[in-house]
């Protein structure tokens, strides 16, 4: 009986393991295999139609219930196949990378899922997490060439961004991240070696000195590496320096900064510009040279000045158009000079400097030689002042006690100067309202003021002659409000003031020459 059930019984046992593993060897592995490879033949293709059916046939072979590494294949050629409909349709590749990051975190990363996660997040604009993903698995990613393409391209949109925003510290890594890749090295502009530079001079326009100065270190650092010229970075730190340097050293640097000058190409279109600012500075600091030398020392020497003009020259002959050889030269003479024929020098070579293409424009240096040609020389002064005495005599208000030493005064000059047809806003005449009087003080004052200009620009703003005729115009002034008390205030305020002007163009020792 036992064997009869035992002959009944394990047949069907086996043939229903035989059922069970056909079922789970043969047709649930077809029922995600078919789309499985069907899928695989239409990625190869580019177009969207075909793309759409393989990314719903892998849809299909994954709801299929496909387990362990079959299912990883699966997703990642779902992954690829959405990455490619991203092309058509830009949120694929969200979905895409949704899919990897899933197979990611379950399998691992491997080389093919390694290199796609790195093309779809370039392709997300991602690129601060490509250039993350290629320095944490290079190991993985250098058996695809492309992938080192791929960080090439996000760390130069890195970098444009960083420049974009003058942060030159963020672009300048980027772009040599870019030089140790090796690839797309001619799409780096050749400005780039400037941004260190362009740092260190906008660093030095806002004030902070210890910023530029790092910034030119760090250039100087980066062309001695690649072996270029380090004159720019060089001449940077030296105008951090220049406030608070030594005059005698910085002019040592920059005579060593000219010889490097002669020895770069004279086609460089830097250049020019570099011998200009050098040779300008050079000027300078010869000036600050003069100054560090003591109080009361006197003028700078012959050999000093003939140092000085072998510097405007040498400025001069980098930049014949600028202005500031003649702006410089012209300022030292006028200030120097001994005679009105020395400061006529002077004033011709400001003049000039102003007809040049990057001529003088110092709205003080403008006065200054609108002033001095308007009023002439002290020959002028004193022409001017016998053409106010002249006025006075003729005024019938005048006291003959006036009138008598205004004679004085007219036959003291008139052998030093001829008033002419000089026109010179005379003071009226005629007899005028009390309101008039103000205008006319005011008038006189003016023409005092320009009278004696010559004689006291280059006075000390104590000199007892420039604190006496500020005292003397102080009390006209005075006078002319008072003037309703009577007309002696006025007349003795302005004969004093006359008085005093000449004495100031003619000083006493004028006098004892003349009684000897």
């Amino acid at each position: 009986m036992i064997t009869i059930l035992l002959a009944a019984v394990l047949p069907v046992l086996f043939l229903s393991t035989v059922a069970s593993a056909s079922y789970f060897l043969v047709v649930l592995p077809r029922r995600w295999r078919l789309p499985y490879e069907q899928s695989l033949e239409l990625l190869d293709s580019d177009d969207r139609d075909e793309l759409e059916r393989a990314d719903r046939l892998l849809g299909q072979a994954v709801n299929a219930g496909p387990r362990g590494r079959a299912l990883d294949r699966i997703r990642f050629a779902q992954a690829y196949a959405r990455a490619m409909l991203g092309r058509y349709e830009p949120a694929r590749y969200g979905a895409a990378a949704t899919v990897l990051d899933e197979l990611i975190a379950t399998e691992g990363r491997t080389e093919h899922t390694a290199y796609l996660e790195l093309w779809l997040h370039a392709r997300l604009d991602n690129h601060d997490r490509v250039t993350d993903l290629y320095a944490e698995h290079t190991a993985l990613l250098n058996a695809r060439p492309q992938s080192r393409r791929i960080a090439a391209i996000s760390h130069l949109q890195l970098a444009v961004g960083h420049w974009r925003r003058r942060e030159t510290d963020g672009a300048l890594h980027h772009f040599d991240r870019v030089r140790e890749l090796g690839e797309l090295t001619e799409r780096i502009p050749p400005e780039v070696n400037d941004l260190q530079l362009v740092k260190g001079v906008q660093a030095v326009f806002d004030g902070r000195t210890d910023e530029a100065r790092d910034a030119f270190g760090e250039a100087h650092k980066r062309a001695a590496d690649r072996e270029l010229s380090t004159a720019e970075a060089a001449l940077g730190t030296l105008v951090c320096d220049w406030a608070d340097g030594d005059p005698h050293d910085l002019g040592e640097r920059l005579d060593r900064l000219t010889r490097q000058m002669e020895e770069r190409p004279p086609d460089d279109p830097t250049t020019g510009l570099l011998r200009t600012g050098i040779a300008l500075l050079r000027l300078l600091a010869l000036l600050r040279e003069w100054l560090l030398r003591p109080a009361l020392s006197g003028a700078p020497w012959p050999p000093d000045f003939e140092e000085f003009e072998r510097r405007v020259a040498a400025l001069r002959e980098a930049d014949p158009e600028l202005g500031d050889a003649a702006l410089v030269e012209g300022l030292i003479r006028y200030y120097f000079a001994l005679s009105q024929p020395e400061r006529e020098q002077a004033l011709d070579v400001l003049d000039g400097g102003t007809r040049l293409a990057k001529g003088i424009m110092l709205p003080e240096v403008l006065d200054l030689m609108e002033r001095e040609r308007a009023l002439g020389g002290e020959g002028d002064a004193v022409s001017r002042y016998l053409a106010l005495v002249g006025e006075f005599l003729q005024d019938p208000d005048r006291s003959s006690e006036d009138r008598a030493q205004y004679r004085r005064l007219q036959a003291k000059f008139t052998r030093f100067g001829d008033p002419g047809d000089l026109d010179d806003g005379a003071v009226p005449q005629q007899r005028a309202p009390l309101d008039d009087f103000r205008r006319r003080s005011e008038a006189l004052r003016r023409r005092i003021e320009l009278i004696v200009y010559p004689r006291l620009r280059d006075l000390a703003e104590d000199d007892p002659a420039r604190l006496a005729l500020h005292a003397l115009l102080e009390e006209l002034e005075a006078a002319s409000k008072v003037y309703a008390d009577g007309a002696e205030v006025l007349h003795g305020a302005e004969r004093k003031l006359i008085t005093s002007t000449g004495e100031i163009l003619l000083p006493e020792e004028t006098d004892d020459q003349d009684r000897a």
